[in-house]
């Protein structure tokens, strides 16, 4: 599990160390204890790009060794800022695996975020609630 933690550590690292030089904006959200699944992320580090472009590293995609993921969808407004990314095959138990398709929406004023995962491959959902805010 140390080994885990330090490598979702280095890699929001990188993505905080990589944004501060091109102009970027790193987010951080954190979520509270998912449903009885517990398959929501602790962590997920954003990187929004000036072009409009997301980067998205969360511990699934560090458990899979996957770089971190150009977002499928990003509308980043004054009131909120929404995210969608697919985490590809990611092993279960039993020898099965599924994409893991993420949607993340942070409501600013109220610093609220909400997300949910759908499982493709099972039919599951589970979402899950926290908090975001810009890397200083």
């Amino acid at each position: 599990m140390l080994k885990f933690k330090s490598r979702i550590v280095l890699a929001c690292l990188s993505l905080v160390f990589t944004a501060s030089f091109a102009s970027a904006e790193t987010w951080v959200c954190e979520f509270n204890d998912s449903t009885r699944r517990g398959t929501i992320p602790q962590k997920v580090v954003f990187e929004l790009r000036p072009d409009g472009s997301a980067l998205v590293m969360d511990p699934y995609l560090v458990h899979t060794d996957q770089a971190p993921k150009l977002a499928k969808f990003v509308k980043n407004t004054s009131s909120k800022l929404r995210v969608r990314w697919r985490v590809d095959d990611m092993p279960f138990n039993g020898g099965l695996a599924s994409d893991m398709d993420f949607s993340l929406v942070h409501d600013k004023a109220r610093n609220k975020a909400f997300i949910t995962l759908n499982l493709p491959s099972f039919d599951n959902r589970d979402s899950g609630t926290g908090s975001c805010e810009v890397a200083k």
